[in-house]
């Protein structure tokens, strides 16, 4: 077996696919009864792919010192290629709700009060989290002045990852907080894509704090991630146009089909081990093509409606954003990097196993005692908002 060996992939996912159904079942969690069942599914898969990705990019860190892409298509693909992913559910999701906003109408206050309290609460406990950390790490000592520290704290709450204190917290989160600026950068663009499109009016205050919001995220990527920016951003592109798709008659129909599953599988192929790893163009529009089939209903022979996948993809942004985390946790203060170092790759992916577990029970958690609340608390929290700031 070898660090990019595709032997321990399937085991894995069987493995946390059988810890997920006790674990929530403990906790209450309910697997999502929504619409789109086949993306229900799907969002799991990715996040646990990003983990997959960043375990292999680990593995090379701490034998090389380099961060960087790993030496296989595959696990090269698993970080990016499900980043890509997320982006068009997010743009198929929400722009299905401008589509069926123009017979009802959009509440783009309770858009923006759910947003805020679906992304904002865990990510915040992920902030605390790595403050502890520097704390650790820094021996409780400063090693930059207060203003110097209180500037990159700012920078978390944009979703940057400055180093604080003299750390590299992005390598405590394996880099992933810049897909949330893309996430922000979209959700401003709604009001604006609603009333080029759509044909929706959103009120001046709606106008103003979107556009704002879209200046802020703007200014965010082109200052802090603008490598490959219109690339990752094209991806929205394929969940918009997805949303528009499958509701030409007869689509679902074709999309289920088991000879559909043949060409997804064919696309994701190509997509993956055809295509060079960073043509980024090509790869996206295989993937794209796949997105539109499970966007249309394809469940991949069963495999994306079944009930732990559905669990999985409940808990899918605890995965994505906790996952790096609990790798440095392990790495640094469990078993240390040089215990590490020395492991053969059998025994490397044997505790990657083991931390799979750890982090499916911590997601669990996570999402039952901060997300779950605080997404219940959405419609409270939006009159209220509206009691303080009416229209």
């Amino acid at each position: 077996m070898t660090p990019v060996s595709l032997l321990p992939i399937i085991p894995i996912l069987i493995l946390i696919g059988l810890v997920v159904l006790p674990v929530s079942h403990l906790l209450g969690i309910q697997a999502p009864q929504g619409r789109y069942r086949t993306i229900d599914g799907l969002r799991g898969y990715l996040a646990f792919f990003v983990f997959l990705h960043h375990s292999v990019v680990w593995y090379f860190f701490l034998h090389t010192g380099r961060w960087s892409f790993p030496p296989s298509p595959l696990y090269h693909h698993l970080g990016p290629g499900s980043v890509s992913f997320f982006f068009m559910i997010t743009a198929f999701l929400f722009f299905s709700k401008l589509m069926e906003a123009q017979e009802k109408g959009m509440d783009w206050r309770k858009l923006y009060v759910s947003r805020f309290l679906r992304i904002l609460p865990l990510y915040f406990f992920l902030l605390t989290m790595l403050l502890l950390i520097t704390g650790v790490v820094t021996g409780w000592k400063l090693h930059e002045s207060p203003a110097q520290l209180l500037q990159h704290l700012l920078g978390w709450l944009l979703f940057m990852e400055p180093d604080l204190n003299g750390v590299t917290l992005r390598l405590v989160v394996a880099g992933v907080i810049w897909s949330l600026a893309f996430e922000w950068l979209f959700y401003f663009s709604l009001p604006f894509w609603g009333l080029l499109l759509f044909r929706l009016k959103p009120s001046l205050n709606v106008s103003l704090f979107a556009g704002m919001g879209l200046a802020l995220f703007a200014w965010v990527i082109y200052s802090f991630y603008p490598a490959m920016a219109w690339e990752r951003m094209s991806a929205f592109l394929g969940g918009m146009l997805a949303a528009y798709v499958i509701k030409q008659p007869g689509f679902r129909e074709t999309a289920s089909h088991w000879i559909t599953t043949i060409f997804i599988i064919g696309m994701l192929y190509i997509g993956i081990f055809v295509v060079p790893p960073f043509s980024y163009p090509f790869s996206l529009l295989c993937f794209g093509a796949c997105f539109l089939a499970i966007a249309g209903g394809n469940t991949l022979f069963g495999l994306l409606s079944l009930k732990s996948s559905r669990l999985l993809g409940q808990i899918s942004y605890s995965i994505y954003l906790l996952h790096g985390m609990l790798l440095f946790i392990t790495f640094n203060f469990v078993l240390t990097f040089p215990v590490v170092q020395q492991l053969s790759p059998q025994y490397y992916w044997l505790m990657i196993a083991g931390i799979a577990v750890v982090l499916i029970i911590l997601c669990c958690i996570t999402y039952r005692f901060i997300e779950k609340p605080c997404l219940e608390a959405a419609d409270k929290a939006t009159k209220r908002i509206k009691q303080l700031l009416p229209s």
